[in-house]
């Protein structure tokens, strides 16, 4: 597969014209040492976190795995992952009531069928802008489809960086996983995004695993990043193998999506992962017992949908 490195896509610098405006008012007095600070940061975080419209995430209920529709408040889509190809009927259907037909942003998280299971059809038959893949590969059939979808469309893909960030209309979102080239399991290739709109953010976390959570903090703790967020997609669908405590208490979700089938073979989600989740003071929603659930963001506050009942404020 053609792979290419990008560059970061930076902020609007609008940030330099106040950082000049700083600077003028130290110059003639106006502004005591002690508030530089202060003003800065509250003219930096205006700039940052002015937002117009509303910013909807779709968690598809695609039964055991993960399918996650977003919208931007430009009308711009994004797709992490599809689900199985048994369920692409379900996924095409809801793109459909939204009349998709171009994505700005396509991530396959890693290379399992129930997160790619239909990942060559949306490749063939979608309009894709940006495509992120991370390197992790397997030898099944499903994976073989995809390949050949993405040169017979001669797509690049963007290779998941940690550090990248992108412009998603007025969100953006920052890559922090994976780090590594290889690794033991599959899971743990999972592509990690925090996605920012507003004062409001969303972790996506794939089927990432304890070595890539651990990964993830050391990369956080390194870089001063912030890990809390607003809504954790909890990996792995609840799996005992992920959502361990110190993780989740660094991100203190207001509210965990657990993406998972109805009485399905695994048992997911694990009931010790239910209560690690719960201590930290998450309400937690499910597909297998809500179906499709949709988060709503007018970059302050967040709203939920759950199936298809009436949005209701998240507090």
């Amino acid at each position: 597969m053609a792979r290419k490195k990008t560059k970061s896509i930076k902020k609007n610098n609008k940030t330099i014209l106040y950082a000049v405006v700083v600077i003028v008012l130290i110059i003639f007095g106006y502004l005591g040492r002690d508030n530089i600070k202060d003003l800065y940061n509250e003219i930096i975080s205006d700039v940052d976190l002015k937002v117009e419209g509303e910013f909807t995430v779709h968690f598809i209920d695609v039964g055991q795995g993960d399918s996650i529709l977003i919208q931007n408040s430009n009308d711009e889509f994004m797709l992490i992952d599809t689900g199985e190809s048994s369920e692409y009927n379900k996924l095409t259907s809801y793109l459909e009531n939204f009349n998709v037909t171009d994505f700005k942003y396509v991530i396959f998280t890693h290379p399992h069928s129930d997160h790619m299971g239909s990942a060559d059809k949306i490749v063939k038959n979608y309009n894709i802008e940006n495509l992120i893949m991370s390197s992790g590969t397997n030898n099944t059939k499903t994976f073989e489809r995809l390949v050949d979808e993405i040169e017979k469309k001669k797509l690049e893909i963007i290779p998941a960086v940690p550090g990248e960030v992108f412009k998603f209309g007025e969100a953006e979102f920052l890559i922090l996983a994976p780090e590594l080239d290889e690794y033991k399991n599959l899971n743990n290739y999972s592509v990690v995004i925090k996605m920012t709109y507003g004062k409001t953010d969303f972790l996506f976390t794939g089927d990432m695993e304890k070595e890539l959570e651990n990964e993830v903090m050391k990369f956080c703790e390194k870089n001063n990043i912030n890990l809390s967020s607003d809504v954790l997609k909890v990996a792995h669908h609840g799996s005992s193998t992920s959502s361990q405590a110190e993780f989740l208490r660094l991100i203190s979700p207001k509210v965990a999506i657990i993406m998972c089938g109805k009485d399905n073979s695994y048992n997911h989600p694990n009931l010790q992962t239910v209560g690690r989740i719960e201590s930290v003071g998450a309400t937690i929603l499910r597909t297998d017992l809500l179906g499709d659930i949709v988060m709503i963001s007018d970059g302050n506050d967040l709203s939920v949908k759950k199936g298809r009942g009436e949005a209701e404020k998240i507090n």
